[in-house]
């Protein structure tokens, strides 16, 4: 409704009203500043509210359901509704109102804001106001900064570690004690940030290698559902598949199975269902792999905080030889694992159009919901009356011919205000020249050699079980090894370390093969 004011001299003037809400153009382009690091705030905030609500909520609360005492039921109700209201506030879905003046000849100078006061501009433009979801790139911080924050917490680890080895080399317990009291706090701040550096150093890994723009709110999902999915393997690890084995086995037999056989089932099944929870994302090969990795690395995320707090207690060295095996080895194979169970679905939708089915049936829940909701007398649509879904229906042919649109969300340098390209994306001038022999098989040396996975969902499912039970089984198998030929703790310590470095140095070559081997992939 037009507004009218009086004026002290008892004038009156009609105030013009702004201009109504409307749906937001398909071709705008929007760029924000870039703050790689506040992702990295955002995500180690959000793993602590959920390891909180997992392991002592959740867990808590099954434990004591479980075993029938209502204490623990209700501490762990207590532990899951408390980290709940932060985490919805950390993702939160942002809002962005956006004001956009057009040059036109049939528009005005003059444009009335909602706020009150009005938009001046040199020349007549059409003046629009949209409201739209933040769906900003994705921006990870340079390679540089996350892996040399990663070797300076190793670094400032092995300082540490040189007076507690030295102390406990000397024999003398009360020196030992004051030591370790005194080393306690810093490696209790350094344990805060070392279990987190290395999982986001390699999410920029691969996305810098993969080169698949991604929007920050879709990644952030993916690795929050791989956090989630750490909750139901906790169960079959801890409660289901004990109950499985025969009875009167030792905790130490038990443990090594539950490493051996439960947690690469179990865990592989519920991440590779975690990354189902977004197959009307996933469009090809290319795509399933980047969401299985993004989803491992969120379950190596939660995981390594149980791991990384646990060995702070054992002081610096404990703490920076766990750090070193999990940053370089675990962190990476579960990505890689859950990885290849993501390509195998993303090339299933790829070859059948699963992903626009079930935008389709999602679709068509979502409108009998509304028509289901305004029959029982609620205007969901807000439009006054209670005729049910108004807006347009899409046929099936319909969802199957429409192909969405990557976004438009553009990063500029905070400092400099120039555009920076998103993550992952290079650009690269294709030359036409002639080279010689030697020449082309130096480029080749330097491409370097690629691997795909299997074309089956079933199959890479298999392939990332078997490839975690590979690495947790030879581990513990190493270990009885050693002990079994009687080398003592430095020997089964040295040969656990030199098994280790062969797994490590094995899965980082195939990383690199199945990274590039995905690189090579069409994004469409």
């Amino acid at each position: 409704m037009s507004r009218i004011i009086t004026d002290a001299t008892g004038k009156r003037y009609l105030l013009e009203d702004p201009v109504p809400l409307t749906q937001a153009p398909g071709n705008i382009q929007l760029a924000t500043k870039s703050k790689p690091w506040k992702n990295y705030w955002r995500m180690l905030g959000t793993v602590i509210l959920a390891f909180i609500l997992i392991w002592f909520g959740l867990s808590f609360v099954i434990t004591g359901l479980i075993y029938g005492v209502v204490e623990i039921t209700a501490l762990g109700a207590i532990c899951s509704l408390i980290p709940l209201p932060f985490l919805i506030i950390l993702h939160r879905p942002k809002l962005i109102q956006v004001r956009l003046a057009t040059p036109d000849s049939s528009g005005k100078n003059h444009h009335p804001l909602p706020e009150g006061g009005s938009l001046k501009t040199p020349q007549r433009t059409i003046f629009q106001r949209f409201v739209i979801t933040d769906d900003s790139t994705l921006d990870m911080p340079p390679l540089g900064q996350v892996w040399g924050v990663f070797i300076a917490i190793l670094v400032i680890g092995v300082m540490l570690s040189i007076p507690l080895i030295l102390s406990f080399a000397s024999g003398e317990e009360d020196l030992f004690g004051v030591v370790y009291l005194i080393s306690f706090l810093p490696v209790l701040l350094l344990s805060i940030a070392a279990f987190s550096i290395p999982v986001f150093a390699w999410w920029a890994t691969s996305s810098k290698i993969i080169g698949l723009p991604t929007k920050r709110r879709d990644a952030e999902a993916w690795m929050i559902a791989g956090m989630a999915s750490a909750l139901p393997a906790l169960i079959v690890n801890s409660f289901i598949f004990p109950l499985f084995l025969p009875s009167g086995l030792s905790d130490s037999t038990v443990m090594a199975l539950t490493a051996a056989i439960s947690a690469p089932i179990g865990e592989e099944i519920f991440k590779l269902l975690a990354v189902c929870l977004f197959l009307p994302a996933i469009r090809n090969a290319k795509k399933g792999f980047q969401v299985g990795f993004t989803v491992g690395l969120g379950f190596a995320l939660i995981e390594n905080l149980a791991y990384i707090l646990g060995s702070a207690f054992g002081g610096a060295p404990s703490l920076t030889l766990t750090a070193l095996m999990r940053g370089i080895g675990s962190i990476p194979a579960h990505g890689l694992w859950t990885g290849i169970s993501g390509f195998g679905l993303g090339y299933y939708s790829q070859s059948t159009d699963a992903d626009k089915k079930m935008k389709w049936m999602i679709n068509r829940f979502s409108i009998k919901s509304v028509d289901f909701a305004e029959n029982l007398g609620f205007d969901i649509d807000g439009d006054g009356d209670h005729s049910g879904f108004d807006e347009f229906r899409p046929s099936f042919e319909e969802i199957l011919a429409k192909d969405e649109a990557e976004s438009n969300w553009k990063l500029i340098d905070k400092k400099t205000g120039e555009l920076i390209d998103a993550p992952g994306v290079e650009k690269k001038e294709v030359s036409h020249s002639l080279v010689t022999p030697w020449d082309a098989a130096n480029l080749r040396k330097e491409d370097g050699f690629r691997i795909l996975p299997a074309k089956n969902v079933l199959a890479c499912l298999g392939i990332a079980i078997a490839g975690h039970a590979f690495w947790n089984g030879t581990l513990v198998s190493v270990e009885e090894l050693g002990e079994s030929l009687g080398l003592g703790l430095g020997g089964v310590f040295i040969l656990n370390m030199a098994w280790v470095s062969v797994l490590i140095v094995v899965l980082l070559i195939l990383a690199r093969g199945i990274l590039k081997g995905v690189r090579s992939l069409p994004a469409d």
